[in-house]
């Protein structure tokens, strides 16, 4: 049963409650059992739509819980593929090294020069090296935040439950119940949409980390290729010097 055919319901036995006052008169002692009747009818009423509240709010609780873990993955997945990108373009700048070193072959230039070229790339690798090290300590305080946090929000539901025990008596009570329950559907609502939304995202997320994955692997096969092609190159060379 969804939340408005409960509210409707609920203002169904409402009126139902109040209807004996509106039939001719009665006898004193009539009319006063019938006002105690309407009233424990009432506090049963009240009683009811706060229970119906309560499981809004679980219900509420458990989705925000699983929104925030959507949250995460997302962040996850946007740290990785940064990651990714990261060693792609080392990958790439070490192709790109390799490919100077096959031209500076080809091209007989100076050995001197080839092998402080490729200490430059060593320290280079080792600078990026470095920097993925960082990122990952980076992600680690990500983590320790997103704990702290949870923490947090663990306290503050605490101090609302405790501002919930002061509510105000049970005939004032009944407007401010319906209305939060008017409110906590709507937020429902905008949470299953959140949901959606998220899990939209997550998608291409996970789409975007495949192709980055996809290009590293061409990436990897590339520089190999390049790399086994400079050794012999390397290889010609020396047999070529050795023969002289």
């Amino acid at each position: 049963m969804d939340s408005s055919e409960s509210k409707r319901i609920n203002k169904k036995k409402i009126l139902q409650l109040f209807f004996p006052f509106c039939s001719c008169a009665r006898e004193p002692s009539q009319v006063k059992q019938e006002s105690a009747e309407v009233g424990k009818n009432l506090w049963k009423a009240n009683r009811a739509s706060r229970e119906e509240n309560d499981i809004f709010r679980e219900d509420n609780k458990s989705l925000w819980r699983e929104n925030k873990a959507l949250r995460g993955e997302s962040q996850a997945f946007r740290r990785d593929n940064k990651l990714i990108r990261e060693r792609n373009q080392l990958l790439q700048e070490e192709n790109q090294v390799l490919w100077e070193l096959k031209k500076t072959s080809l091209e007989k230039q100076n050995v001197k020069a080839l092998n402080t070229q490729r200490k430059s790339s060593r320290q280079q690798k080792r600078a990026r090296e470095a920097q993925l090290k960082a990122l990952k300590q980076q992600e680690i305080a990500f983590q320790n935040e997103a704990k702290a946090l949870d923490e947090e929000m663990r306290s503050l539901n605490q101090e609302i439950r405790a501002l919930h025990h002061q509510k105000k008596a049970i005939n004032m009570e009944e407007q401010a119940l319906v209305k939060e329950g008017i409110a906590l559907g709507k937020e429902e609502e905008a949470l299953w949409k959140e949901e959606r939304a998220l899990r939209k995202e997550n998608k291409a997320l996970r789409e975007e980390h495949s192709a980055l994955e996809e290009e590293e692997r061409a990436l990897q096969e590339e520089a190999l290729l390049l790399q086994s092609w400079y050794n012999f190159l390397q290889k010609s060379e020396l047999n070529s010097t050795t023969m002289k």
